[in-house]
This record gives structure tokens, sequence and C-alpha cells, in this order.
């Protein structure tokens, strides 16, 4: 009599971990846990490179996800190396690798003085390619995500790649710029873009002539990431709807606006707020004197005469103290930095600039400090009197042209810093009329891009700065409390999550 056949088991195949590839091309630092060497990778250009650190701690905190993150090396940017040697140097790529930190190796990066440093040798569309070309020939095919998460121009290319892989995309609007390449230079450089052509965004709308296409139309980087993506978000809710409503069209290129509207139209755009890291805290201070809300106006009080010295400004506990702590760059708004300083308000104020940028804008600070009898000053960026200045500042000014998000405005309640600001992008999201005695508000904003606007908000911090000190202890207190609770990483994280969630529940659909 024959045996039955016995059943062949095969083992259940246990569901991996959704896969996230996270790639930015600036991050301010990566979480403990990635391993030792991740304390020496730092690449910051702006805004994107903290937002990127604090996503990218909050989803490897998570684990709800199997993360991998994707960034250039910039050799010359990476921090705490001592004197380490090129063997050691090398060595970092391997280690963090295995952590899930893919770091992309080229001249392009290790060379460069500044993420976005603009040279003869490597211009910035050259690095946007060599960075690109690795994720895209490499990453994309290695780890198969089931989300990339592209942010700002420099990935703009990737979403498409991805696409035609059957991979969903996300991609993140931080900055309006772009850059373009026709798709020969992009082929030259490595990047294989003929499976993809159709869903790039060229210049010109290609024609029935491919070899013209080929040679002389170029691709609009940050358009074709838009036109691609499965989802794209902007960094503020009122930032995406100025763009497509048309508040902004003067300046942001016409390309990126068209590829955005119709990605509205299409239910494909949301806005997302960014949130100061949670290490950004007076009571985890690491230059300034410590505080909280409970023993802000003292200690406060401590970080002003500090600052002072340290900005040479005039020590003096009353005067009231604006910190400027934005890039000194017409979009931040500098043409009515410079209008009021001249005018007999600023005799009433102390200004002080902790930034870098523009050449002539930084020698104009400089003639105007020379006269003002300590009430200008002006020093070069660095986290330290950064910190210092929130710490010690009454105010903080921001009178941006616009902004898609800013945290400055975010940071600077939670040290006491009261902002003043236009209600543009982020800044209109963030920062509301205060009301002291309605208990309300935590600012002072004006509307219209005008010097007797920006005028005008600071003669509200001035009439706010001579109320009783127990008046603005109590206004103090309030904001900086709210500050913490109203703006979180976690909150903007877990959207981000939500997205994540949304697009791998479609793709396995």
């Amino acid at each position: 009599m024959a045996r039955p056949k016995a059943k062949l088991r095969i083992p259940r195949r246990r569901r991996r971990r959704p896969r996230i590839l996270v790639c930015t091309p600036e991050i301010t630092e990566l979480p403990e846990g990635m391993g030792n060497a991740a304390n020496w990778i730092r690449a910051k250009g702006g805004g994107l490179g903290d937002i990127s650190a604090g996503l990218i701690r909050y989803l490897h905190e998570d684990d709800r996800f199997d993360l991998h993150v994707v960034l250039p090396k910039y050799d010359r940017q990476i921090v705490g190396l001592g004197g380490v040697g090129d063997r050691e140097l090398d060595a970092i790529g391997p280690t963090l690798q295995r952590r899930g930190v893919h770091l992309v190796r080229d001249s392009a990066f290790s060379t460069s003085p500044g993420v976005y440093s603009e040279t003869t040798a490597h211009p910035r569309v050259q690095r946007a390619v060599a960075f690109q070309r690795y994720i895209i020939n490499q990453l994309l095919d290695d780890i198969r995500p089931d989300v990339v998460h592209c942010n700002d121009w420099m990935t703009g290319i990737v979403p498409a790649a991805a696409r035609v892989r059957g991979i969903r995309s996300l991609f993140t609007i931080h900055n309006v710029f772009t850059e373009h390449s026709t798709p020969h230079d992009l082929d030259r450089g490595g990047i294989d873009v003929r499976r993809y052509l159709t869903s790039l965004y060229f210049a010109a709308f290609p024609g029935g002539n491919f070899e013209d296409t080929w040679h002389r139309n170029r691709i609009d980087f940050a358009a074709s990431a838009i036109h691609s993506a499965d989802l794209v978000n902007t960094v503020s809710p009122a930032f995406l709807d100025e763009l497509v409503s048309g508040v902004h069209d003067a300046f942001v290129p016409e390309s990126l606006i068209h590829a955005l509207r119709e990605k509205h139209a299409q239910g494909g755009a949301l806005g997302i707020l960014n949130a100061p890291n949670d290490t950004v805290d007076p009571r985890r201070a690491r230059w300034a004197a410590r505080f909280g809300p409970e023993e802000a106006m003292a200690k406060k009080a401590v970080n002003k005469a500090a600052f002072q010295e340290r900005m040479g400004l005039a020590i003096d506990p009353d005067a009231p103290l604006f910190l400027w702590p934005n890039r000194l760059y017409e979009q931040k708004g500098v043409t009515l930095l410079l209008d009021v300083l001249q005018r007999s308000l600023a005799k009433h104020m102390q200004v002080a600039i902790v930034a870098n940028g523009d050449a002539k804008t930084e020698e104009r600070l400089g003639v105007l400090s020379l006269g003002s009898q300590g009430r200008i000053a002006r020093q070069p960026f660095s986290e330290e009197l950064s910190e210092i200045g929130k710490a010690g500042a009454d105010f903080l000014l921001m009178p941006s042209r616009y902004e898609p998000c800013g945290l400055p405005q975010m940071e600077g309640p939670r040290f006491g810093a009261l902002p003043v600001v236009r209600a543009t992008g982020g800044l209109k999201d963030t920062v509301f009329p205060l009301d002291v005695e309605a208990r309300t508000g935590n600012g002072f904003v004006f509307e219209h891009y005008e010097a007797d606007g920006f005028a005008w908000a600071l003669e509200q911090a001035l009439a706010f700065h001579a109320k009783p000190f127990a008046v603005r202890e109590e206004t103090v207190r309030r904001v900086m409390r709210e500050a913490f609770a109203r703006h979180t990483l976690e909150r903007t994280a877990s959207q981000y999550v939500d997205v994540y969630e949304s697009l791998i529940a479609k793709a396995r659909r």
C-alpha cells in the first residue's frame, strides 16, 4: 500500500518593514543610533538641513520603517575628525552604509567649500548630476524602496526614474530654485534618461525633432520632480496657497509654478509645516545660560549682557535688542532692514545681525555700525553666537519678501524672543499679532513688503517693550510655553509618515 504523499510545507515569508529612502543634499546631523561615525557628518546650507535631520531622527527612533538616507560626502564639512587621515576618512562610507546611510563620493563634493557653492571646476549642475547618478543607477535598484522622498532641485530627476521602476515618490519643495541640463549632457554624466523622457519637464515643449530635443532642449530639475512625483509638498500650507494663487509669479520660476498648479489641480500637492528640532531649547542650551519659562527674564538679562559684549554693542540692560537671524539676501528683506536702520526709529533700539550673505549688504551694514554708537553690529554666522543671541534678544527680525517656511520665527519664541515678521508663507502660518490683554498672539506682523509697514511693526514691538516689567514677563512666559506645544517635530514627522503610508497603501492596492 503506497504511503500518502507528505504535503510540502512552505514557510510564510514575513512581510518586511516598508523601506523609505530619503534623498537630501544637506543635513545638520545624523542620529547617534546610526553609529559613532554619524556624529562626523554635517553639511548645512539652510533650513533643509535642519528639517532633514529632525525627520530622519524621528523615523530612526520610530522604527516603523526600514530607513535609508543618501547624501553627498562633503569632506570639508565633515566635522570632529581632528587629525584623522585619508584612510580613516574613506572608512566612514562603508561604516555608515551598514547603518543605512549612503554617502555619495565624488570630487564635486569632496572639494566643495559649501553645499551649494558655484565653482568653475564643479558647477551646481554637475554636483546634482553626480548625486542623482548614484541614486538612480545604484540605490533605487539595490535598495528597492517602497517610497523615495526627494528634497529640492538637486534630486529633481529621481522621481521620474523611480516611476518607471514602480517606486512611489514624494518631492518636497524647500526653496523655489531650479537648474537645467540637456538630455545629452545628462547622458554624458552617466544618467540614461531615455526610458523616462516623457516624465520630464522641458524648458520648451519637445517637438518632433529628437536630435533638437536631445542636444538643445533643457530639462528643468524642480519642475520635472513636481511633474513626475506621486505627491508634492511645500514646507508650509500658506506658501503652497501663495504659489498656486500667483502671489509670487514675479520671481518664482514659471516652470515651477506651472508644474505645481497642475499637480495641485490633480489633488497631488499639500503643505506640511516644518518645525524646529527638539534640541532647540533654552533649557538644553550649549552656549547660553540655560533657562525655562519661569526664570526667563532673569536669565535673558544675563544672556543679553554676554551677547552685547560679544557683538560689540553698548552694554545696556534696558535697550530693546533685535536679532537678525537670516542670511543677508534680498528674499529675507535686507532692503527693508537697511531702510529702517537709517531712520530715527533706529536710535531707540539695538540691532544685532548674526549672518552672512551678499558682500555689498555686509559692507553697508559695516558702515552703518561704525556710526551707530554701539546700536548696530554684525558678526558672521556661528551656531554659538546665534544661540546666545536668541537667548538674549527681546525680538527677532524676519521681514521676508517670501518665506517657504522659516525656522527662526518658531525658535525665537522658545527663547522668549518675539518675532517681527511679514505675513507671508510659513511666517503667516506661525506668527500671530500679539494682544497682551487678550493673552493671544506671539509677535508683530505687517502685511505689505514696504519699509513703512516694517517700521510700523517695529514701533509696535517698542511699545510692548515699554510696558511694565510684570506685563512683559507674563507675556514672555506664555509665548515660550505655547511655542513648545504648538510647533513640534513629532507633529511634522507624523504628517510625513501619513504620506508615506498612503503611498505604500496605493502601491499595494
